[in-house]
């Protein structure tokens, strides 16, 4: 009997050779034809890493059309098509350190060298789709895809549209020069343009490089034109009549003078310990970065170094890309349930079959409301497309009709709660339905867990389980319970010790006397969040002042709108408002009142990147706010002090650019002691 990791007899491995091909084929059609892909990048890497290991232990099942033969894609019919003379090759991909390592290992074996002589450069890789742009002259006269590699689809007339594509170079322009490049849309473009294809009732698209494709490979140039391309040039093919080049990052440098955008603003050279820095710089600050990436590029910066190393048959020895971890993936909806928000919102959530993506095992995805559901098209059983960026929710984001069997059923939304049996409703202005039942035990716990939460009252140790218990036991009803709680009451409940009573109970006590801001955070209005909180609490101060405010005095302050301030109001003057407002004071709670302008940092902007060692994220923002200092989102000039942690994001060079005073974490907290310099 074989051994289960055996190699497969030359039969099994032709049939799952052949599976293989049929597969890949078909997803190159979705994904380069269609702009429609069914499966994510990851998994189609993997369809194509598992056919070229069956194939180089067997040779002899190597066909033609394998697509291991082949880059990608095909001209699509409607345009003419384009030779590509040097053809537009793809990459070797690495999916983790490892990889990347081994790589950079065969170029130095190749070399017959122990240490490379000269840098690496790393660039991001825009997830985009590939073009070349001709020059004759200095005037541009082809666009036109990567297609096959050896050819591709004739879209000049799209590329003419796109502003950051010069029509004439600047300069002193060559005879001829070939361009390669990658056509990308920007998040914010991307997230607007579905916006508007949702408020016409039309069908989004998955993600920003579906649309950029689509776009670029329209019929009519005028659909391309009204929609917000971009060009980032990353590479020379063939130059006639140009000056002498010397390295990769000397080439993009001369593209740029002669007026095309490149990614070398955001490269760096380097060794390959510096090439890895800057990879995990960049997957850090991806969410933040202004186009969609996918990993990055590494190219051998010396252009002579890249002519002794050659390429293999469809790719470069000297380049390797190096993916970030997987956003999307495919899985199935095994059935969707309904959570109550704390207040009573009702979300129907996609319980999935477990998937890997981005690092972590997604089990759950939001689907936001009915109305989403009947956009999507979803039901129970669907196979779909998922999507997850950072920390936020995964969402679902394209249903795989073609993966339907047929065995698959509508979901209906209830009519009742289903945690405690109150007859939903739905308020005119709003698309969610609601639980109006301010008892009820999810909107309960909700709330509960809203209250105790990390930007609130910050209460380590009391988790949605225990909160579960509490609730589910009747012991708190409210959170002005919390404040009653003892430690008998907890050493009984399931998994507490009286080490962790204790903790609970300190942390308690210590949450009574948190900044106002946290507090009014804390209580969970509708429509009052984090910001909000902060711009209500510095003028009224205190609470006393606050349960006098009118909606005209709420709705005076800068950034509050009329639903915040009807919201704030409405909840102050409610019975159920004023009685847990009175019983949290008789509880001992006491918000303390952080005054605008006492602290030394009044009038100095604060942002934070990369992790802290000796605080959290939301201590050290509050102890900005504690002097007097405000947050901003994001780098700008108006920023005083960018404060840097470990494993900074993008924010630290364009800080750098603007240059903005950057702290580490032990000038931070001596700035703390001592206020700015005069």
């Amino acid at each position: 009997m074989s051994k289960p990791d055996a190699t497969p007899d030359a039969a099994t491995d032709a049939r799952r050779a052949a599976e293989l091909r049929r597969a890949i084929a078909h997803h190159d059609w979705r994904y380069h034809v269609l702009d429609r892909p069914e499966i994510a990048d990851v998994e189609y890497d993997r369809l194509v890493r598992e056919l070229q290991a069956i194939e180089a232990r067997r040779p002899e099942l190597v066909t033609p059309d394998s697509p291991t033969q082949r880059v990608s894609g095909q001209p699509r019919e409607g345009f003419a098509t384009v030779a590509h003379d040097p053809p537009l090759l793809s990459l070797d991909n690495s999916f983790d350190e490892k990889e990347l390592r081994e790589w950079h290992a065969r170029l130095l074996s190749h070399l017959g060298v122990e240490t490379l002589p000269g840098d690496l450069v790393v660039e991001p890789k825009f997830d985009g789709l590939s073009c070349k742009l001709l020059f004759e002259e200095g005037r541009l006269v082809v666009g036109a895809t990567r297609g096959s590699g050896s050819e591709g689809e004739d879209v000049t007339a799209n590329v003419r549209t796109i502003r950051s594509i010069p029509l004439a170079l600047r300069g002193d322009v060559p005879r001829r020069l070939d361009v390669r490049g990658e056509v990308v849309i920007r998040r914010d473009h991307f997230e607007k343009f579905n916006a508007e294809l949702l408020a016409r009732g039309e069908e989004t698209y998955a993600n920003p490089r579906n649309l950029a494709a689509g776009t670029l490979r329209q019929l009519d140039a005028r659909i391309t034109a009204a929609r917000p391309l971009e060009f980032y040039a990353y590479a020379l093919g063939r130059v006639e009549g140009g000056p002498p080049l010397t390295s990769h990052s000397q080439a993009l440098e001369w593209l740029e003078g002669l007026g095309l955008k490149t990614p070398r603003p955001f490269s760096k050279k380097g060794d390959l310990e510096a090439v890895l820095a800057r990879y995990r710089e960049l997957e850090a600050g991806r969410d933040a970065f202004p186009i969609e990436l996918d990993g990055v590029v590494v190219k051998v910066d010396d252009l002579a170094l890249q002519a002794r190393l050659g390429f293999r048959s469809k790719s470069p020895r000297w380049a390797q890309a190096f993916k970030f971890a997987a956003r999307q993936a495919t899985t199935r909806i095994a059935e969707i349930t309904i959570q109550v928000g704390r207040n009573g919102t009702l979300t129907p959530v996609a319980r999935l079959e477990p998937v890997a993506l981005a690092g972590v095992t997604i089990t759950n995805a939001t689907l936001h409301n009915q109305d989403e559901i009947a956009r999507l098209g979803v039901k129970i059983g669907d196979t779909v497309l998922i999507q997850r960026a950072g920390d936020v929710i995964p969402k679902v984001v394209q249903v795989i009709e073609s993966k339907r069997t047929g065995a698959e059923s509508d979901f209906t939304f209830p009519t009742a709660c289903p945690a405690c049996g109150t007859p939903v409703v739905k308020e005119a202005d709003l698309v969610a339905l609601r639980c109006p039942n301010e008892r009820c035990p999810a909107r309960v716990k909700r709330r509960i867990e809203h209250f105790v939460a990390r930007g609130a009252m910050d209460v380590e140790g009391l988790g949605e389980k225990l909160i579960g218990q509490l609730v589910d036991g009747g012991i708190v009803k409210s959170p002005a319970d919390l404040y009653g709680l003892t430690r008998d009451v907890l050493v009984d409940l399931e998994r507490m010790g009286e080490k962790s009573a204790a903790n609970v109970l300190a942390n308690l006590e210590a949450s009574k006397t948190r900044p106002f801001a946290n507090f009014l955070f804390a209580l969970g209005v509708p429509e009052i969040g984090e910001a909000a909180a902060e711009a209500i609490a510095h003028p009224f101060g205190t609470l006393e002042a606050l349960r006098e405010a009118t909606v005209e005095s709420v709705r005076s302050i800068h950034g509050i709108g009329p639903r915040a301030a009807e919201s704030l109001v409405g909840f102050l003057q409610s019975d159920a408002g004023r009685a847990l407002l009175d019983e949290l004071a008789r509880r001992g709670v006491a918000p303390r009142r952080v005054e605008r302008g006492q602290g030394r940092l009044e009038g100095k902007t604060f942002l934070f990147t990369g992790t802290l060692g000796k605080l959290t994220r939301a201590e050290a923002e509050s102890r900005v706010k504690s002097q007097g200092g405000s947050l901003l989102s994001g780098v700008s000039a108006r920023l005083s002090y960018l404060v840097v942690g470990e494993k900074p994001g993008s924010k630290l060079k364009k800080a750098q650019e603007l240059k903005v005073a950057v702290l580490d974490e032990t000038q931070f907290l001596e700035l703390l002691e001592k206020g700015p310099a005069p």
